[in-house]
């Protein structure tokens, strides 16, 4: 299976998965235009394989009533979200926003990630999995567009004083309150498929280009055999008294961002970094101010982006089948009047 990075637009709009295509109905289906985003249209066919890939993606994670729960509260804004995109790639495309250099780079990482030698065989192993190369191109590209519009109008004007910062912090202090702990980074050298002396060899070689001032990022996409957790390794938050006693003795006199020296454990070397360090209890402002910020972009982040796509849809044409509901339908002065029939699309 293809592992995949995701690229957060932000949690206000829901997204399918890049999934294999669904398989074709006995009977033949007639293809009808429900929504009209400028001179883009929706679907009938769009819609409903959308809602297939929601069910999909949501039957990883959920089952039984939960699964239908679930289902009901997301497929509720799948149309909202499909109209979402077309206004942002439109908004990318008007600004003549170019991302092919991203598109590139993004699909690198992935074939990275999943250690394969190159993109032509990237491109055999998605289509292997039913998936047609150029489609899931096309859906990474209108992702980065998308998150470039957002970063753009959206995301770089949401910047909080330090007083604003400040007061939210004393209003949720129990929600930046943690046990003490560390937030560890590795670059992880597996034995499952090398000798333990080759890969003590290679964990060796990566102790020492980092001592020789190599970046620690450089050495993780050199060297680790896990980039399942970003560009830094970052393997998360532990609390005191939860590591493995090897591990725990490898780190204990490490200050932030220092880097251990080879860790043998069963499964292999690790090169251990301290990216956080918390004292436990209620930490003080200076020490979580970034989570302050990010707690504070992630609540404004929704409701703005919300704000700019309603007046997105006042500056476009969107008209809706009445059959279907948009859930993000703006009031606006000169709405169009006319609606589409779910009129038959060209097949």
């Amino acid at each position: 299976m293809i592992k995949r990075r995701i690229i957060t637009v932000a949690a206000i709009l829901v997204m399918a998965a890049l999934g294999a295509p669904a398989g074709l109905a006995v009977t033949k289906i007639v293809n009808r235009i429900i929504a009209r985003v400028n001179n883009e249209i929706v679907t009938q066919r769009q819609f409903e394989q959308k809602q297939r890939d929601l069910r999909n993606e949501l039957a990883q994670h959920y089952s039984g009533a939960d699964l239908e729960t679930q289902y009901r509260q997301k497929s509720a804004d799948m149309l909202r979200s499909m109209i979402d995109e077309d206004l942002l790639v439109q908004k990318a495309k008007d600004d003549d926003i170019n991302v092919e250099t991203d598109v590139v780079k993004e699909m690198d990482q992935i074939r990275e990630e999943n250690h394969l030698a190159s993109l032509q065989d990237l491109e055999k192993a998605i289509e292997a999995q039913g998936m047609i190369w150029e489609d899931y191109q096309d859906q990474m590209r209108r992702q980065l567009l998308m998150q470039r519009v957002i970063e753009r109008e959206v995301g770089s004007r949401i910047t909080p004083t330090r007083d604003v910062a400040l007061k939210y912090f004393q209003d949720h202090l129990k929600d930046f309150a943690s046990p003490a702990g560390l937030r560890l980074a590795e670059i992880r050298i597996s034995t499952d498929n090398r000798k333990p002396e080759e890969a003590d060899k290679r964990a060796q070689d990566a102790l020492a280009e980092l001592k020789s001032g190599a970046k620690w990022e450089d050495v993780v996409k050199k060297y680790s055999d896990d980039n399942t957790n970003g560009p830094s390794g970052d393997i998360g938050f532990f609390p005191e008294g939860t590591l493995a006693p090897v591990v725990a003795s490898a780190v204990a006199k490490l200050d932030v961002n220092d880097y251990s020296n080879v860790v043998k454990t069963s499964h292999g070397d690790l090169i251990l970094r301290v990216l956080e360090i918390r004292s436990g209890g209620t930490p003080k402002f200076e020490e979580v101010e970034s989570r302050v910020d990010e707690a504070l972009y992630q609540q404004r982040i929704q409701v703005d982006l919300r704000n700019y796509l309603a007046r997105l849809r006042c500056e476009s044409y969107v008209t809706v089948a009445p059959a279907f509901m948009d859930s993000g339908a703006a009031k606006c002065a000169n709405a169009p009047s006319d609606e589409p029939s779910a009129e038959p699309a060209e097949q």
